[in-house]
């Protein structure tokens, strides 16, 4: 009798997880962790998705899933202040329970060190340049998961200054910026850099900027874009 009852145990056992196995490969969706300033979190855009909102458009369309998406964005935000957030463990639970995180966080850190775009010392740059690599580090190391590494997008910073005289000024700058954001993503798995500074050269700021620094619907559709190109190439694209 105890043998019947141990092989009728161990059926379930493994009926459990072919039926847990099935659910997981036929999953209808995919969650996504959104970290960072004003561009995670959309401002700028009159519908309040941002770029996110287009990835997700975008996805679900491809695949017929659907995209659950964790938003913790917020304006003003440079990458110490999202090192102090994660510290709540809601927010770094969430994140390193996700298939994928984005992270857009840097352009407070440089608008904070260039004046608001008004001096380049570049002796003051580079050093809160390495502050924020330092803290980069630390964010990414926080919300990893070491066991199953996740999808990590770095989304980089781009020159809202499109239209003025010293733009090449600017360029350099956020050019060297965007650099550092490489030396760090290069250090981890799973974790990419997404350029972002090409996008909007050549293009007339009134149409895709809602002010000086946010793009509107139509600016965020060309981050969207470039950023579900990446996804598209990753394992998570499923």
């Amino acid at each position: 009798m105890k043998k019947f009852t141990m092989i009728i145990t161990i059926c379930i056992i493994v009926l459990i997880g072919v039926a847990f196995g099935v659910y997981s490969l036929n999953s209808k969706e995919m969650e996504v962790t959104a970290l960072g300033d004003s561009l995670a979190y959309g401002l700028g855009d009159t519908k309040d998705n941002g770029y996110i909102g287009d990835v997700e458009k975008r996805y679900e369309e491809d695949l017929d899933k659907q995209l659950v998406i964790h938003d913790f964005g917020v304006p003003n935000d440079t990458s110490t202040d999202l090192r102090q957030r994660l510290k709540n463990p809601e927010i770094a639970k969430t994140a390193k329970s996700s298939d994928v995180i984005f992270i857009n966080i840097g352009t407070n850190d440089f608008l904070k060190s260039t004046d608001q775009l008004t001096k380049f010392n570049k002796k003051e740059l580079a050093a809160n340049e390495e502050i924020y690599k330092e803290n980069l580090n630390k964010i990414i190391q926080k919300i990893q998961n070491k066991e199953k590494p996740k999808a990590i997008y770095i989304i980089g910073i781009y020159n809202p200054k499109a239209e003025w005289s010293d733009m090449a000024v600017v360029n350099e700058a956020v050019s060297t910026w965007n650099q550092s954001t490489k030396e760090v993503t290069k250090k981890y798995k799973n974790t990419t850099y997404i350029r972002t500074d090409d996008l909007f050269i050549n293009k007339n700021k009134r149409d895709y900027f809602s002010d000086k620094l946010h793009p509107n619907e139509k600016g965020y559709a060309l981050i969207g874009k470039r950023v579900y190109e990446n996804i598209r190439k990753s394992s998570e694209y499923k």
